[in-house]
């Protein structure tokens, strides 16, 4: 029987898989029968990763010396239960790549899946802080709140629009070093729809034609402003919001293994 494990360059450790394999993977086949190990390293496997892992497999060996294992380094001409297990390993790993996604790092795959769902649940977050504006005071059929309340509901909105701004960012300098186009036209839109929200939410005070009544601590919004304001937020949240939840379900049912 053979049992496959990877290195987790992230963990530092071996870990077993039994399903893919990915280009940058060092891999270890062991043979329960034969006792003996076989270590295959892809072909996108950096020097310093595969000496991390090598140095951490042979001092793994070492702590069990009761065990009678033959260490095999092979760059091909694999017996041909173990070439046909990495090649159905690979296969699987090339098929799941086959359609969106086409990461190759862990790394990458980790950073963009925790700045990809910071861009999804931010947006949302600063939607439900502009709604809030929805339970003010009504006063004569207009809104009214206090100058303080009212800079406070917009600066938190600002803030988390920079910050899913900076995920975008992030999420398309990685889209770029995997050489993914959907994450790179995904990121570009979010990027420019978070800079026109922010530029929009910087007008403060000016966003709104204060009604009569209105006082330099007070003030009064007319109720089709608010609403007007609120829609004009959901739809150009949407627009970036519902591709990226698309994106997201398919990273996970994709990359979820190497995420958690």
């Amino acid at each position: 029987m053979l049992r496959t494990f990877i290195f987790d360059d992230s963990k530092s450790k071996w870990v077993e898989e039994k399903q893919q394999l990915l280009s940058e993977d060092i891999c270890v086949l062991l043979d329960d029968e034969e006792e003996i190990l076989y270590l295959w390293r892809g072909l996108k496997t950096s020097k310093k990763r595969f000496k991390k892992g090598y140095k951490q497999l042979k001092e793994l060996i070492s702590n069990f010396p009761d065990l009678n294992l033959q260490f095999m380094m092979v760059t091909k001409n694999f017996p041909i239960q173990v070439q046909e297990k990495l090649d159905s390993m690979l296969e699987t790993a090339k098929k799941e790549r086959s359609g969106i996604l086409l990461f190759n790092r862990f790394i990458t795959i980790r950073i963009y899946f925790i700045f990809l769902l910071c861009a999804i649940i931010l947006p949302i977050v600063s939607l439900l802080n502009l709604s809030s504006s929805l339970l003010w005071t009504i006063s004569n059929g207009n809104y009214e709140v206090n100058n303080n309340t009212f800079r406070l509901w917009i600066y938190y909105s600002e803030i988390l629009t920079l910050i899913t701004l900076i995920c975008f960012i992030i999420n398309l300098v990685i889209g770029i070093i995997e050489f993914e186009n959907q994450v790179i036209v995904f990121s570009i839109v979010g990027l420019l729809i978070c800079v026109g929200l922010f530029i929009y939410l910087n007008f403060d005070i000016y966003l709104f034609l204060f009604q009569e009544g209105s006082t330099l601590t007070n003030y009064l919004i007319s109720r089709k402003d608010i609403l007007y304001f609120i829609i004009v937020n959901l739809i150009s949240i949407l627009i970036f919001e519902i591709p990226n939840t698309i994106k997201l379900i398919s990273f996970l049912k994709t990359y979820r293994k190497f995420i958690f």
